[in-house]
């Protein structure tokens, strides 16, 4: 079955500027969604919801793609080169919203002001990296879930360097595979460079 957010005479995201390369689409994107991220802090809250987390992905991406902000509708399978070429199991559509609820809920209910950095670390990591693995957009997930992190971590006294983390961009994503493969997962990736990110935020 052909992907509904593919043109049909391209194996290219449907977009709103038409772009039909995928290459001068990557392009188009970064330069758009680098004027949202510098000024990200427009979107901060009290409330770390679903609904919090899909106006993330909205604000982020409204300007490339119609379907923002949506949860995807499709499965979705992404070799990956730590994985060997295999794919991370991501959650299946219908699953989705009560997937990120229980994740979110989970989040929520931690006493932050009571763990130690490490400890604050390891455990902001295993939830992100939960968020994460569901993929609940067809595209952008890592930059939409790690903003909410940082977002969130910010309102809950341990701010992250944002800088650090988007310099490090591939390996916070490497790190974010690596924590999610079933029992193979390995979670102290992702979890130093968040201490490092909140040591130094």
């Amino acid at each position: 079955m052909r992907d509904p957010y593919l043109y049909d005479d391209a194996d290219v995201l449907q977009n709103k500027l038409n772009i039909r390369d995928e290459k001068l689409l990557d392009r188009a994107e970064s330069d758009i969604t680098y004027i949202k991220f510098a000024n990200i802090e427009e979107l901060l809250t009290d409330t770390f919801d679903v609904a919090f987390l899909q106006s993330v992905h909205k604000y982020i991406f409204e300007d490339v793609y119609d379907w923002a902000g949506k949860f995807r509708t499709i499965e979705m399978t992404k070799g990956e080169r730590v994985l060997g070429g295999d794919t991370v199991r991501y959650s299946y559509p219908d699953n989705i919203d009560v997937e990120c609820k229980s994740v979110l809920n989970e989040l929520n209910a931690v006493d932050w002001k009571h763990l130690s950095m490490q400890d604050t670390a390891e455990k902001f990591a295993n939830l992100i990296a939960k968020l994460w693995q569901i993929h609940p957009f067809r595209e952008g997930n890592t930059r939409t879930v790690i903003t909410f992190a940082t977002l969130f971590a910010g309102s809950h006294g341990f701010a992250m360097d944002k800088q650090l983390l988007n310099d490090s961009a591939s390996y916070v994503r490497d790190a974010l595979v690596k924590s999610s493969d079933g029992e193979y997962s390995e979670h102290h990736y992702l979890a130093n460079i968040f201490y490092d990110a909140i040591k130094q935020g």
